[in-house]
């Protein structure tokens, strides 16, 4: 089966009340498929998994995917990041034939998410044309990752990042496609189009060189990551980047000045995905 049509089938049936299905103590022990992928689905596959070490919670985490009709195969949780009322798991497929390693958003409502089953379609924008101009055949590729997460109170923000293979999934990487999943008290409510954007925008690292050297263009696509809304991505300090850039600055207890100083081109560059802004408390006095 491949991502894509996997995707389709991994959003799982909505409970009444969040549950905990994944936790740190559900994480297998590197290396455990080394042993037991050979076996294929039988009983033979699960005895190996427990004798490598692979904890109660995982294996249990395992079979619930595995026994829903809609995967038919398990996913065995290789690392947990705990973000909030929805936390990330990293998880591998050892049967599926194209992007074994992905990661789903877990213990929300619903339990279980896959960010590919959610992604949208391409947005009618400028910079997503341009580049479907530049590149034709350009296409989400399904290895999506989290690029950033934010939490204020108790909804969270999660942003997505598909790289667009230009014509096949070994082709160059030639951007990306960029998506918000939302929640609010663990309960999924929303979708963002952010946009597909050239790979120098997309990859954080060339992203935040752009950045530091002053490029509007790729300050707008990091104020938009975190969640604020620059605008158009037209590489033009607009009255909309600058009130985004205003916002920023003042979340992050920088000088609300609405330029791109030094000091905010650097807090925008970051590189942790966890973009959840200090609290600015006023100097005794003010």
């Amino acid at each position: 089966m491949t991502a894509r049509l996997l995707a389709c089938a991994l959003l799982l049936a909505t409970p009444a009340t969040a549950e905990t299905v994944l936790g740190p103590q559900g994480v297998a022990p590197p290396g455990v498929l080394v042993p037991c992928q050979g076996a294929g689905m039988t009983p033979a596959f699960w005895s190996c998994l427990s004798a490598a070490g692979v904890p109660a919670q995982g294996l249990a985490f395992a079979r619930r995917l595995a026994d829903d009709p809609a995967f038919d195969q398990p996913a065995i949780p290789m690392g947990f990041t705990e973000l909030g009322a929805v936390d990330l798991a990293d998880v591998l497929f050892p049967f599926m034939a194209n992007s074994n390693d992905q990661q789903l958003l877990v213990n929300g409502d619903p339990p279980v998410l896959h960010p590919v089953a959610l992604e949208p379609p391409r947005p009618d924008d400028p910079v997503s044309t341009a580049l479907v101009q530049a590149h034709p055949r350009a296409f989400p590729t399904g290895r999506v990752g989290l690029t950033a997460a934010r939490q204020d109170g108790d909804r969270q923000r999660f942003v997505f990042l598909d790289p667009l293979g230009d014509g096949c999934r070994a082709c160059a990487v030639v951007g990306a496609s960029l998506f918000a999943i939302r929640f609010e008290a663990g309960r999924q409510t929303g979708i963002e189009a952010l946009g597909w954007i050239p790979d120098t925008l997309a990859e954080p690292d060339l992203r935040a060189a752009r950045v530091q050297s002053g490029d509007i263009q790729a300050l707008q696509v990091a104020l938009l990551v975190r969640g604020y809304q620059p605008g158009p991505l037209d590489g033009v300090m607009g009255d909309a980047t600058r009130s985004a850039l205003i916002a920023f600055q003042r979340d992050n207890c920088l000088t609300s000045e609405g330029q791109a100083n030094l000091e905010t081109r650097e807090a925008l560059s970051g590189g942790t995905p966890d973009l959840q802004p200090q609290p600015c408390h006023p100097a005794p006095g003010n």
